[in-house]
């Protein structure tokens, strides 16, 4: 389905309701909002199936953000952290979400962090999975040889440092995208593919390579769980580490699982799910209401 925020529509999904009975009367559920990763080359899809783990602990809302998937672009053609995190908070007014938790998945979690950094109130929680506050071209580029030799670090080091073309794309997803990852993974052929927000995010020039957010995580005040795994060669462990050595005002939860990737549920969904019930079920105590 879609809502109007500000000037574009963005799409979302929704699963799990948000009251649940219990003996005579209703608890309501807090809320899970996914923001996806990799804007452009990625959408709401890529959490489908596996996050409906959670449905028991929350009521899941799964976002396109604009430009992203099922979403509008906005009308100036502009994409920005700040306006991704606007939207957010445009977003739960109109659907009267209080407090929602906020996951944010790889470029998702740019957004999350911005958006708490901007509204440091709104959300009851933030989980910050494989993610980063700046790219380190260099380590990701260190942990792609590691992991696959000299040609994923040659096809990383073109995408990464030379350019985003056609060829150069073709090569980082043919030698580096199965290293995100410690278990194969299916393909996906749910995402919509937006090259113009794709563009603009992983060029040379855009938010991908320009964000520094580190200077600015104090401003976080939100309980925040920053996850990830040791074998992550996009976002590596240490970026995590920055995350958590510069969140000096909020409470973190710092949980490295070993021996996976890129979204650490993909590769040992038991352990992950485990630790993000936990965290969903300490942001709130939901009372029952009647």
């Amino acid at each position: 389905m879609k809502i109007l925020v500000g000037d574009k529509h963005l799409f979302f999904d929704i699963e799990g309701p948000e009251f649940v009975l219990e003996g005579k009367k209703l608890r309501r559920l807090p809320t899970l909002i996914l923001l996806h990763g990799a804007p452009g080359n990625s959408d709401h899809s890529v959490f489908k199936p596996a996050l409906s783990a959670l449905r028991d602990a929350c009521r899941i809302i799964y976002l396109d953000i604009a430009g992203a998937g099922r979403s509008d672009d906005p009308p100036d053609g502009v994409f920005s952290l700040e306006r991704w995190a606007d939207d957010l908070v445009e977003f739960c007014r109109l659907l009267d979400i209080e407090k929602p938790i906020v996951l944010g998945l790889s470029g998702g979690g740019f957004i999350a962090m911005e958006y708490g950094i901007r509204h440091p109130t709104h959300a009851s929680g933030l989980v910050l999975a494989s993610t980063q506050a700046k790219l380190d071209v260099e380590r990701s580029i260190a942990e792609f040889k590691r992991l696959g030799g000299a040609d994923a670090e040659a096809a990383a080091r073109r995408f990464l440092t030379i350019g985003v073309d056609a060829e150069s794309t073709r090569a980082f997803v043919d030698k580096c995208m199965s290293l995100y990852n410690t278990t194969p993974q299916p393909p996906r052929d749910t995402v919509i593919f937006r090259p113009t927000l794709a563009m603009a995010f992983h060029s040379l020039d855009g938010t991908w390579h320009t964000m520094d957010l580190r200077e600015r995580l104090g401003a976080i005040t939100a309980p925040t769980l920053v996850l990830t795994g040791d074998q992550d060669p996009v976002t590596p462990l240490q970026d995590s580490i920055d995350i958590v050595d510069r969140m000096t005002s909020a409470d973190v939860t710092f949980e490295v699982i070993p021996d996976t990737g890129h979204g650490p549920w993909r590769d040992k969904p038991d352990i992950a799910f485990a630790i993000l019930e936990r965290f969903i079920l300490s942001t709130q105590s939901a009372q029952p209401e009647s």
